[in-house]
């Protein structure tokens, strides 16, 4: 202890004998604010800042998890927050079962994501504003439409949170927006306006106009937000203009399964996705995790401890955070039959016991019936697979490809696919009697491969069209909100199923000869306060610790100040 002390009074006996004069040395390599926002170069500069904070913000992880991406597909009806058991990563299962509250992480690291990315989007706004060249004009416009993206999505969630067009002091307290669809008006807006300083994707195969602010992607969130506020003329004319460029395509059938995957970055389908970097010049937790979204694969790939093994194509160990709701898989098979979509998306046990590869395959031909007899692969653990039920989720699967040996992501970050425009265009002509949109809708069927095909254009063809195809694409639940078709949810929470497998099972007829799938059925919820509320959870909350400290945010409605938290834990 002496030591310090001793080494402490030195320090200040050796800075009290400089003189004052000497002490003050200029800070080396730090531009002042007034002297760097002045050239293009400076704009580039900023806007490159920007992104950077709308991808670890928006696209980054948040805990384990990416916030918004988990957030906007857990409350929907077709999915089951899983794992190990009830009460794994229960933070996420809080969301899917509705007994979240006004602190649940994920739900406040969605919220505040989006403002931290307006803030960068701010910072250049305010001080180029003014310009005249058209670099300047470009970063200026991209910046607006990066800022109206993340308005719309917190319009979506959160109702009429605050709007927020220039950098806030640290004493400002911002009040709510006057109303939801003012706040969509004003996002279409800023997109419209912003679009004559953009760039265009160059043609179908521009990788890297895919990963920029383009007018397509400008146009694109102007048509959804117009859609979101029923204005569906004004949708029309914007979405019309991203299909009529001639820049977009969808993919065919046999590369569907490529969109989520990194082998589908930057393909001819996508309008915007964040671009995830692969540098060596990159450090890997500051950099390349930060732009990942990090331990996803692993919260939502197939349960691997509770497989035999897992198939080859799984990319890192999962915790089988993802099932597939029952009612949805069965009604995706009806719809579709064995479709190349389907099939991409949902998997029956039988099929993921057949139709994917295992290590014992690279050994030997084996026919179907000696798959279904292999020892070697199948569930292991007599407690089964918690939150599945006949169907495996595969859309979302995350393949060797697709992860970095950390376990992190390296595939982009999904923003918007041409897809989701030529459904939001076909439903914007069936709420206005407006038959041309019926070809766009037979476009997304056709190249599914799907056995229905609409014959007519009318919302409900393209409200079950977009469920299956728009499937864990942040589409679901926002959908059932504005449609008000929230009947599906009503049992959130109940009659959890767990899958099983009569091989490993000594009272079922196939044991040791045959896997087969069974359901069991759990409600550990029964007891607590569970389940969706009308009036209260068609939007989230705005969390707890912004209403504690802005008087001036008004709550949603049922929300009132609880605070209990729900902690992420593995």
């Amino acid at each position: 202890m002496k030591k310090y002390i001793i080494f402490i009074l030195s320090g200040l006996f050796l800075l009290s004998s400089c003189s004052e004069d000497k002490l003050e040395i200029g800070q080396k390599g730090v531009i002042t604010e007034e002297s760097f926002y002045k050239t293009d170069a400076d704009a580039e500069s900023a806007l490159t800042a920007a992104y950077q904070m709308f991808i670890t913000n928006v696209g980054g992880y948040s805990g384990i998890v990416n916030a918004p991406y988990v957030l906007f597909n857990l409350c929907g009806d077709d999915i089951y927050a899983a794992g190990s058991n009830y009460g794994d990563n229960d933070f996420l299962a809080a969301i899917n079962e509705f007994r979240y509250d006004t602190q649940n992480s994920v739900v406040n690291d969605s919220y505040k994501g989006y403002y931290h990315a307006i803030y960068g989007d701010n910072l250049l706004i305010d001080k180029f504003k003014a310009g005249t060249t058209p670099i300047q004009k470009r970063c200026v416009a991209e910046a607006r439409v990066i800022r109206a993206y993340c308005h719309m999505m917190l319009a979506i969630g959160w109702k009429n949170p605050p709007l927020i067009d220039h950098a806030l002091a640290g004493s400002d307290k911002p009040a709510n927006s006057e109303s939801q669809k003012a706040l969509l008006d004003w996002c279409a807006k800023e997109c419209e306006e912003a679009v004559s300083s953009l760039d265009e994707r160059k043609s179908v195969n521009d990788k890297d106009g895919s990963v920029k602010v383009t007018k397509g992607f400008a146009w694109s969130v102007a048509g959804k937000c117009h859609l979101f506020a029923g204005e569906y003329n004004e949708a029309k004319v914007d979405l019309k203009k991203v299909i009529d460029s001639g820049k977009y395509a969808l993919v065919p059938t046999d590369r569907w399964k490529e969109l989520w995957h990194v082998e589908g970055d930057g393909d001819e389908e996508k309008i915007f996705e964040l671009n995830t970097v692969e540098n060596s010049n990159i450090g890997t937790w500051s950099g390349k995790i930060q732009r990942s979204t990090w331990m996803l694969p692993n919260a939502w790939n197939w349960r691997s401890d509770k497989l035999v093994t897992s198939p080859t194509m799984q990319g890192v160990g999962g915790w089988g955070g993802l099932g597939v709701n029952e009612k949805f898989a069965q009604d995706f098979e009806n719809n579709d039959g064995d479709s190349p979509r389907r099939k991409a998306s949902i998997i029956s046990y039988k099929e993921f016991m057949t139709d994917l590869a295992y290590p014992d395959d690279a050994d030997k031909t084996m026919t179907e019936d000696e798959k279904l007899a292999d020892p070697n692969r199948g569930i292991n653990s007599p407690e089964g697979l918690y939150g599945q039920c006949l169907y495996l989720p595969l859309k979302r699967i995350y393949t060797k490809a697709d992860v970095y040996p950390n376990s992190y992501s390296v595939n982009n970050y999904l923003i918007m696919r041409y897809a989701e425009v030529l459904l939001m265009y076909a439903e914007a002509c069936a709420q206005t009697n407006d038959p041309s949109g019926l070809q766009y809708l037979n476009a997304i069927q056709e190249r599914a491969g799907s056995k229905h095909i609409s014959s007519t254009l009318t919302l409900d063809e393209v409200k079950n069209e977009k469920k299956y195809e728009m499937w864990l694409e942040d589409c679901r639940w926002p959908d059932m909100v504005r449609w008000g078709d929230l009947d599906g949810i009503k049992n959130a929470g109940k009659n959890i199923p767990s899958l099983h497998d009569e091989f490993i099972a000594p009272d079922k007829p196939n044991y040791k000869k045959k896997h087969v799938g069974y359901l069991t059925y759990s409600n550990p919820n029964e007891g607590k306060a569970f389940g969706f509320v009308k009036g209260k959870h068609e939007y989230f909350p705005i969390p707890y610790s912004e209403t504690s400290t802005n008087p001036n945010i008004k709550q949603n409605p049922g929300w009132g100040t609880a605070s209990s938290t729900n902690p992420a834990s593995k």
